[in-house]
Formats: C-alpha cells, sequence, structure tokens
C-alpha cells in the first residue's frame, strides 16, 4: 500500500472513530463498547452512499448538456404523448394537473443536470463557479474537509447547488451566467408564469395565494409543455452558442 493510501485509510478509519464515539455520547468508546458494531455498519452504508454519489458526478462529467437536453426531449415528448391519452372525466383534473407540475420537474432537472455537467467537464467553468456563483464562492472548507470528499473541491460545489430551486428560474438564470462567464439571451417571462402556476398546484392544490381556484386543463397541460420545452431548447441553443465560441 502506498504512503498516500495509507494514509487516507488512517484518515478515514479516524474519521469513523470519532463519528462513532460522537454517536455514542462516549470519547472513550472503543470497539468493545455496546452498540459500536451498529454504528461501524452504518457508517459503512454512509460511505457506500457516498461512492455512488461519487459515480453519479462521474456519469455527469462523461456526458455533455447536449446528452442531457436529448434526454430531455426524449422525456418532454412522452409526456405530450401521455396528454392525449383517454382518461375518464372524473380524473381528467387531478390528470392534467399531474401532467403540468410533471413538465416543469422535467425541466428543473435538466437545468440542475446541465450545471453539474458544466462544472464537472470543464476547469474554466469549474473556476468560474467558485468565483462567481452567490451560493458558492463565499462558503469556508478547510483542507481536512476537501481530502475526505472523493471529488474534491468539484463535490462540494455539486453538493452546496444540489440545494438550489432549479424552478426559480432568475436565480438559475444568473448561475448559468456566472458559471459560463456571458450572459444569457433569452426571455424567461412565459416559463416563470409557468413555473408560478405549478407552485400553486403542488402547494395550494391549483389555486392562488388569495384562494383563487384555477382550472388545470388538458389545453393549459399542452401550453405548459409546449413552453417548458421552448424555453429549454432556447437555453440549450445559448448554452451551445456559448461553449463552442
Amino acid at each position: 500500500m502506498s504512503i498516500t493510501k495509507e494514509y487516507m485509510f488512517d484518515l478515514q478509519q479516524e474519521e469513523m472513530e470519532q463519528w462513532i464515539k460522537e454517536h455514542l455520547g462516549d470519547e472513550d468508546a472503543d470497539e468493545e463498547t455496546p452498540g459500536w458494531d451498529t454504528l461501524v455498519q452504518e457508517w459503512s452504508y454512509m460511505q457506500e452512499s457516498l461512492q455512488e454519489d461519487h459515480e453519479s458526478l462521474q456519469w455527469y462529467a462523461s456526458h455533455s448538456y447536449s446528452d442531457l437536453h436529448r434526454s430531455f426531449q426524449f422525456q418532454i415528448h412522452n409526456l405530450r404523448d401521455l396528454t392525449y391519452l383517454q382518461v375518464a372525466i372524473s380524473h381528467e383534473e387531478t390528470f392534467y394537473k399531474m401532467t403540468y407540475a410533471h413538465a416543469v420537474t422535467l425541466m428543473e432537472s435538466f437545468l440542475a443536470d446541465s450545471v453539474r455537467s458544466l462544472i464537472l467537464s470543464d476547469d474554466k467553468y469549474f473556476q468560474n463557479a467558485i468565483c462567481k456563483v452567490e451560493d458558492l464562492k463565499d462558503i469556508k472548507y478547510s483542507l481536512r474537509d476537501i481530502v475526505k470528499q472523493q471529488d474534491g473541491a468539484r463535490g462540494f460545489a455539486i453538493k452546496e447547488l444540489s440545494g438550489v430551486m432549479y424552478h426559480n428560474i432568475p436565480k438559475v438564470r444568473e448561475i448559468l451566467k456566472s458559471v459560463l462567464g456571458q450572459p444569457i439571451f433569452i426571455d424567461i417571462s412565459d416559463v416563470c408564469r409557468i413555473t408560478t402556476l405549478r407552485h400553486d398546484i403542488v402547494h395550494r392544490d391549483g389555486k392562488t395565494t388569495d384562494g383563487t381556484l384555477i382550472k388545470v386543463d388538458k389545453e393549459i397541460a399542452l401550453e405548459a409543455i409546449a413552453g417548458v420545452e421552448l424555453f429549454v431548447d432556447k437555453l440549450a441553443s445559448e448554452i451551445s452558442r456559448i461553449t463552442n465560441a
């Protein structure tokens, strides 16, 4: 085993033991302390989860935003096809509300995945992110924290940005502007109206803040799908223009 690997192993072992002691509330705890073995297993599960996160980040690093755009197009087209299915009249409103909300979910996923892909695939965009994105530039991490993170500073950046509400389009546009280092020339007024109604659907069952009921029918659902698709297509075109310049 190399010196570096030995150091990493010792560091992980030390971290695990400290974590167990904190959870047992006993700084003198060791392998003979009741509950130690159970927490060792729990720690192991946590590390497996972190490894899965690492593999997920590797996937983003190897897939461009254009791959993500194609995936979005496939899913949004499927959603549109589902909207044309025959639905019992008693189920129509619920069905179209779900369709409407899912269109926005697909957009959110595309936006989040695009930000991750840009940061992971290009050092320039990663530097832009940590220096210019408001959610990242003032965060402080120790070298010890970075050593423990499999994906280093990039992993921390992705973790922090995972907490962003990607249906907050003005904020996402600013994040992309900062990451890309150039403004995004795209009108967001229509898609913002769509996300506002989606919020009313998800959090108030289709009622506005003043209690007004908004009926969501097939036409409104299809308009939302079209609006989301148009916005994503324009955004993908802008990202392509900037990254290939």
